[in-house]
């Protein structure tokens, strides 16, 4: 069996991640003015008793699997997604969330890496094999017996969640160069170019495994080179541009959120221990996550060779350190601030035809904290619901110093403006927030007199 590779690992595990980071996000961000709502919802999500260790102070482990999809009751699809017994585990990571450091660090398991089976006189079985015979509790031991590793929270996630958050919000334009399809998904495209997928055909989009290009009059297979790591490309491409459409068509209408958040929700298992807080912790964790950058969030791979069985793998060099990251907490300084507000410009913009007294408000405020800062209005069809933060691709950090003094504002990453930050005024309330520590003092800047109009952008197909 040749080596893992540690890039298709990362982005197999990394769309669970951004699915179950898109519904609890949209759960908070479609009703931010309502708490009981977003209490309701995050309740409402079914439970697994499972027992977890004590969560200690400054974080917290969380045990994200991906089931196979033929063992939610689609056995007749022979395309799938994992294994072939339809009972295995598809995906296995352990996400390290510290939010007061402002790290957050996600480990990938192989799944024909070899470990023991706890209290079993030194059996071995693959680490994918425990959740199929002994369910979530199986592999919470079996990281603490292997590894060492404690689990706070066990988060489980599925493929329906792409056909529901769809569905909820109408289609997905994708883009296909040829005329496509895949007999075994029942994926049909027939002509090229932007093409509006509904739900049902988004689901037999990313499970494809198979896929056919019709190429001057004749079906050819596509990457059949790799065709997992081509499968886990589209899988990612299709989830990135998923959220921007969710996201702008959330932007004006909080029942269009709610709706896809509710969706996707509805596949989605967390342990009892799973409450507001722990929502929010992950929503801060990775509310600056970049989906047209897979190195935005740190994924590491535990490393894995051969064990000479060509069926089985065990622990190679490295493998040591990347598990020793998810068994400290609190010991790791926040990084340094890198950003001061004087090098942040920050234009405040309310819907056109609306009162301006409170962005302009704003604007002062920010120039009192020593922002750059101009004025502007923007066009969309109904007021946003609540205040969003638009940030270009490179202006991460800028972005994440703007969220401490507005830490209930949204988070949009946009490629369409550049070289300053956009505070885009909701209907809800909005309240500027000096931080309590800082470790620059601000520089009292004059707001600009400047005065623009821009218009929100609607979704692309890329």
């Amino acid at each position: 069996m040749p080596g893992i590779s540690s890039s298709s690992l990362r982005a197999f595990g990394g769309r669970y991640l951004i699915a179950l980071v898109v519904a609890l996000s949209f759960t908070a961000t479609g009703v931010a003015a309502v708490n009981r709502e977003i209490n309701s919802r995050v309740a409402a999500i079914k439970r697994v008793p499972v027992k977890v260790a004590d969560e200690p102070p400054g974080g917290a482990n969380y045990l994200m699997i991906g089931s196979d999809t033929r063992a939610l009751g689609d056995a007749s699809d022979p395309s799938g997604f994992g294994d072939d017994t339809g009972v295995n585990s598809d995906t296995m990571m352990v996400a390290h969330i510290e939010p007061g450091a402002k790290r957050a660090v996600v480990v990938s398991f192989p799944r024909d890496l070899k470990v023991e089976v706890p209290n079993s006189g030194g059996q071995t079985a693959k680490i994918n094999s425990f959740f199929g015979t002994g369910g979530p509790q199986a592999v919470i031991d079996m990281l603490l017996w292997n590894f060492q590793i404690p689990i706070h929270h066990y988060v489980e996630v599925d493929f329906q969640t792409f056909r529901q958050v769809v569905s909820a919000i109408g289609s997905v334009n994708t883009y296909f160069p040829y005329p496509a399809r895949d007999q075994y998904t029942g994926l049909s495209v027939p002509a090229a170019g932007c093409v509006a997928i509904n739900g049902a055909q988004a689901l037999e989009y990313v499970r494809s495994r198979y896929l056919e290009y019709e190429i001057d009059g004749r079906w050819q297979y596509v990457g059949q080179d790799a065709p997992d790591i081509h499968r886990i490309e589209r899988q990612q491409q299709f989830i990135r541009t998923l959220l921007g459409v969710a996201i702008n068509r959330s932007l004006g209408n909080p029942f269009i959120a709610l709706d896809v958040a509710d969706n996707a929700l509805q596949y989605m298992k967390l342990d009892n221990g799973v409450g507001r807080a722990q929502v929010n912790e992950l929503i801060k964790a990775f509310r600056t996550v970049d989906v047209n950058d897979p190195n935005s969030v740190k994924f590491e791979t535990v490393p894995a060779v051969d064990d000479g069985s060509r069926s089985t793998l065990k622990l190679a060099d490295g493998a040591e350190d990347v598990i020793n990251s998810l068994l400290t907490f609190g010991n790791v300084a926040p990084p340094p601030t890198t950003v001061t507000p004087a090098q942040v410009k920050v234009k405040v913009t309310h819907l056109v035809g609306s009162d301006g007294a409170q962005a302009a408000g704003l604007t002062q405020q920010l120039a009192e904290q020593g922002f750059v800062t101009s004025a502007g209005t923007y066009n969309v069809k109904d007021k946003p619901t609540i205040t969003l933060i638009r940030y270009p691709l490179n202006m991460v950090n800028e972005a994440n110093l703007l969220s401490t003094y507005f830490p209930d504002a949204g988070f949009f990453p946009d490629p369409s403006i550049s070289g300053h930050l956009e505070l885009v005024i909701g209907s809800a309330p909005i309240t500027l927030v000096v931080p309590t520590t800082s470790s620059t003092a601000p520089v009292t800047a004059a707001p600009s007199t400047e005065a623009t109009t821009t218009t929100l952008p609607p979704p692309t197909c890329g």
